[in-house]
Order: C-alpha cells, then structure tokens, then sequence
C-alpha cells in the first residue's frame, strides 16, 4: 500500500524550506529593485522605495556623494540639488562620525553647517590639556583626519577658539581672550607645521567666553562652551543650513 502524502506533522517538516526559500527570493527581489532604481534618473522614485525599505527591514539607506538621496524624516534630498557646500557637509560629517564612533569620541567631535560654511567643533578637553595651549598627543589623530578633509578644498579655514567664564588664573593668559586666541594660533600651528596645510588658507580667532552656546550655569555646559571650531568658509555660497550633530553641540549660526 503506498504512503499517503500531506497533512500531519511530516508533511509541514518537508515544506518549510519552502518558507525560507521565499524569504530569500524577497530579499533578493528588493535588492534588485534597489538596483534597478538606483540606475534610473527618477532619484524621487529610487528615495521613495529606499525609504520603505528602510523602514521594512530596519536599516538605513545612504547613497554616497556622486548622486543618489538622502531619506530623512522631513523628505528626500537630491544631491542634485543641494549646493557644493551641503555636499561637501554631507562628505565631512559622514567621514567624521564614522571617525568619531570608531574612536569613541562622539561627544567631542560635532559637525554643523551655518550660513559662513562647515563647522567642525572639537571640545578643549580633546585638544588641550586643562589651562594649556598645547596640542595633547591623543588629538593628533583626530587633527589629522580633519586635516586629510579639508587638505584638497580651496577653501579658506578659520579656527575659532571659545572658552567658559571661569578666570583663567594664569600670568600667562591673564584673561579669557589670551587663552582662547593662544589655542586657536596652536591649532593652526599644527595644521601648517604637522599637517602641511597652506598658511595662507588658515586665520585664528580668540573669542573668549563671548558665544557660549550654553549658559555657564553647570559643570556639563562649561566643558560644552570650551571649545574649538574649524571653520570651512564658503563666502559666495548663502545657503539655508542643514544641520548634522554628532556630539552633544547644536546648530551654532551666529545671531
């Protein structure tokens, strides 16, 4: 008598490759529509799908700086439309929170874009050791990285140092104003003496404690309010800013 075939236990045990041979087929079927829309001229399209696909399997999707968009919870950005400067923020801030988060340096290194150009904001507890003007040895790599960033731009740079509103209680720097004008001529003394970064690109700003970001009211908010940005300048570009925090900085345009 010949087996009967189907139902029971054994049956389901025999098709459950089944199951994941479908699930398999999927993937590869929305892998190859990514591909296929990627190709294609119609970027909205291609954002639309990478969206929901995100969304479906819980990963992001990033198409890189030749072409391609940028899903967000506010829309899509087509890079064809966005300026040479908010490329070049999309470049810098992805190489440096990938730099950031390898190094576990994520609260000291931020990223923004204001209406002057890219910010990159490095906290003094980084760069300097406490009451000191000179670059620490475990900053140097971080100088470095920043510094293969912007080495190919023909940008000018501006490195803008910022400090609390506690005294300095220092001969050296009497005030404020000493101090931070002292690191920020330190860091582009690095950046031409170590670096090779042209001199003629680069300029120093001391701004004391004159623009705090937050009030001076805490211990968290003082070591927050000393700080360095090297600035990226982008004169003939005025552009609405979008804005990228890797660390705990906000946006950073001048009032």
């Amino acid at each position: 008598m010949a087996k009967k075939h189907g139902g029971g236990h054994g049956g389901g045990s025999e098709e459950r490759w089944l199951l994941t041979y479908a699930d398999l087929i999927t993937l590869l079927l929305a892998f190859f529509i990514i591909l296929w829309a990627g190709s294609r001229a119609d970027l909205e399209k291609f954002g639309r799908l990478a969206k929901a696909l995100s969304q479906a399997f819980g990963v992001s999707v990033f198409e890189g700086e030749g072409g391609g968009v940028l899903g967000t919870g506010s829309g899509l950005f087509e890079f064809s439309q966005l300026s040479g400067a908010q490329r070049q923020f999309m470049h810098i801030s992805e190489k440096l929170q990938q730099y950031a988060s390898q190094e576990g340096l994520s609260e000291s290194i931020a990223v923004n874009f204001r209406n002057e150009g890219i910010v990159i904001t490095l906290s003094n507890a980084l760069l300097f050791p406490s009451g000191g003007v000179e670059i620490g040895e475990e900053s140097r790599g971080t100088l470095a990285e920043i510094a293969e960033l912007i080495r190919p731009l023909p940008n000018e740079v501006r490195i803008e140092a910022h400090t609390d509103n506690l005294p300095t209680n220092s001969p050296v720097y009497p005030t404020n104003w000493e101090l931070s004008a002292a690191r920020a001529a330190a860091v582009v003394r690095y950046l031409i003496d170590t670096e090779g970064i042209e001199a003629s690109r680069l300029s120093a700003l001391g701004y004391g404690e004159q623009r705090s970001i937050y009030a001076n009211d805490t211990r968290e908010h003082r070591l927050l309010n000393r700080r360095a940005d090297i600035l990226i300048l982008y004169p003939n570009e005025k552009t609405a800013p979008i804005v990228n925090v890797i660390g705990n900085y906000p946006n950073q345009e001048k009032k």
